[in-house]
C-alpha cells in the first residue's frame, strides 16, 4: 500500500497535456493526408507543434516537421510535394517545399532560420526541403492551384497586411501605423533548372514580385478577425473570388459582405481588372464561403436573403461560366420553393466534389453537424436534401467528411434557426 505522501508525490508529478489537431487534407491520389498537431502542457507552458503525414491505407502517422514556425502545409499537386509557410527573421515569410516521400526516411536536423525560434532546440525536417521564395511580411491563408499552362506554373496567393497605399506592411521594419488593411497577394511558382550538369529542377516563386490584388480598390480581404476565415477567398485558373465589405462601409455603417471576382489568367499580371461584385437578384444579405469548382468554370457560395435579419438562413448559390461573368448578371438560389417543404436548415460551409458535379454542405440539424450532398445543377433539386452522415462522429468513409470537423463554425443563432 502506498503511503499518503507517496500518493501525493505521484499525484503532483502528473502534468496533463492537451492536443488539438487540424483537419487532415488528403493528396490528389487519396493515399496520404497532411495535418498539424498542437500539444500544450499548461504546467510547464510547453507548446509543441508538429506537421504530420498519415498513410490512409495503413493508418500510420509520420512526422513531417516539428519546426514551430512552420504552418499551413498544402499538397502542391505534383507527385507528393508539399508547400508550406515558414515564419522567419524580421517578420517575413518563406515558402518551403519538400517531398512527402522522404517522411520517415530522410531527415535533417536544423536550426530554424527564424530569429525568434533560433533560441530553441533544433528541428526535424524532410531532407529534400528547400526555400522556394519569400515575401517581406507575415503571410497566412495560403492558397494554390495548378494553372496547366505551357510552363505548368502553380498559382499561389496569401493574405498579408498592406498600407493605405497598397504596399506590404511589416511592423518590424515599417514601424507602427493605424492605416493597415488585409490584402490578397499573388504570384506563381515555376520550375527552374538548378544545375546544368544534373538537370535538377525546383519550383521557385516568379521573378515578378507579389502583386496586391486589392490595391486601389478600397476593399479588404480576408475579413478582419474574428470574422476572417481560410474560406474568405479562393483561386483557380479563372482568377480570384473573395469576400469583402462594401466600399462604402465605415465604423458607423458597417455595410454588407459580398463576393467579388477578379479575372486572371497567368497570375503574373502586374495590372489586373478591377474586382466585380457578384450580386444575386432578390438577395441582399451577407455572403459566405466562395469556392471555385475543380475546373474553375463555376463558383459556389452561400448567401442570406435579408440584410437586416440575423436569423435569416444561408442559401446555396452557383455562378456558372465565371470567366464570362459580368456584374449586371444574376443567379438564382437553390429552388427550395419547388420542394414540398422549403429546406429549413442554414448551411455554413460548402465544397465541390472532385468531378464538379455535386456540392457538399455542412449544416446543423437538431444540434448536430451533418454533411449533405446537392447536385451542382441546382435547378434539378426537387426535394429537401438528405444528410449523408447521421452525426459528426461517423467514420471518415467519405473524403468530404473532413468538412464536418474543419468547417469554421460561428456559434450563433443563425446556425440553429429553423427559419
Amino acid at each position: 500500500m502506498h503511503s499518503r505522501s507517496a500518493l501525493s508525490a505521484s499525484t503532483t508529478s502528473f502534468t496533463p497535456s492537451f492536443s488539438r489537431r487540424s483537419a487532415a487534407i488528403p493528396n490528389k491520389q487519396g493515399t496520404k493526408a497532411i495535418y498539424t498537431v498542437n500539444t500544450q502542457t499548461p504546467g510547464s507552458h510547453a507548446n509543441i507543434t508538429e506537421t504530420r503525414i498519415i498513410d490512409l491505407l495503413t493508418g500510420t502517422s509520420t512526422l513531417f516537421s516539428d519546426d514551430p514556425w512552420d504552418k499551413e502545409a498544402r499538397w502542391l499537386g505534383k507527385r507528393d510535394l508539399v508547400l508550406w509557410l515558414k515564419d522567419v527573421e524580421f517578420g517575413a515569410t518563406e515558402f518551403w517545399i519538400a517531398d512527402a516521400e522522404d517522411v520517415g526516411q530522410n531527415f535533417v536536423n536544423l536550426k530554424t532560420l527564424s530569429r525568434r525560434a533560433s533560441v530553441g532546440p533544433s528541428c526535424m525536417q524532410a531532407a529534400s526541403g528547400y526555400c522556394a521564395g519569400r515575401i517581406g511580411a507575415k503571410a497566412s491563408h495560403l492558397k494554390l492551384h495548378r494553372l496547366r499552362n505551357q510552363h505548368d506554373d502553380i498559382a499561389i496567393a496569401v493574405a498579408c497586411p498592406a498600407t493605405s497605399n497598397g504596399n506590404l506592411y511589416n511592423p518590424g521594419t515599417d514601424g507602427f501605423t493605424s492605416e493597415v488593411h488585409n490584402a490578397i497577394w499573388y504570384t506563381t511558382l515555376r520550375k527552374k533548372a538548378m544545375s546544368s550538369s544534373t538537370g535538377e529542377q525546383k519550383y521557385i516563386t516568379s521573378p515578378t514580385r507579389f502583386v496586391n490584388a486589392l490595391r486601389g480598390t478600397g476593399l479588404e480581404s480576408p475579413l478582419r478577425s474574428p470574422l476572417g476565415h481560410l474560406t474568405d477567398f479562393d483561386i483557380s485558373t479563372s482568377g480570384i473570388v473573395f469576400l469583402a465589405k462594401d466600399e462604402s462601409s465605415s465604423p458607423n455603417h458597417p455595410g454588407n459582405v459580398n463576393v467579388y471576382y477578379i479575372p486572371l489568367k497567368t497570375f503574373t499580371e502586374m495590372s489586373r481588372p478591377r474586382p466585380q461584385i457578384i450580386n444575386v437578384k432578390g438577395f441582399e444579405g451577407r455572403s459566405l464561403n466562395p469556392v471555385f469548382s475543380p475546373s474553375g468554370d463555376s463558383v459556389a457560395f452561400l448567401k442570406k436573403q435579408e440584410l437586416a435579419d440575423s436569423n435569416d438562413r444561408n442559401r446555396v448559390m452557383v455562378i456558372n461560366n465565371i470567366r464570362y461573368f459580368r456584374a449586371h448578371k444574376a443567379s438564382d438560389d437553390m429552388p427550395t420553393q419547388q420542394s414540398e417543404k422549403a429546406w429549413h436548415l442554414s448551411p455554413y460551409s460548402i465544397a465541390w466534389s472532385d468531378n464538379g458535379k455535386e456540392l457538399y454542405v455542412v449544416a446543423v440539424d437538431v444540434g448536430i453537424r451533418r454533411l449533405f450532398k446537392l447536385p451542382a445543377n441546382l435547378s434539378s433539386i426537387r426535394a429537401a436534401p438528405e444528410p449523408i452522415t447521421s452525426d459528426s462522429t461517423t467514420p471518415a468513409d467519405v473524403r468530404h467528411l473532413r468538412m464536418v470537423f474543419s468547417a469554421p463554425m460561428d456559434i450563433s443563432s443563425e446556425h440553429f434557426s429553423m427559419g
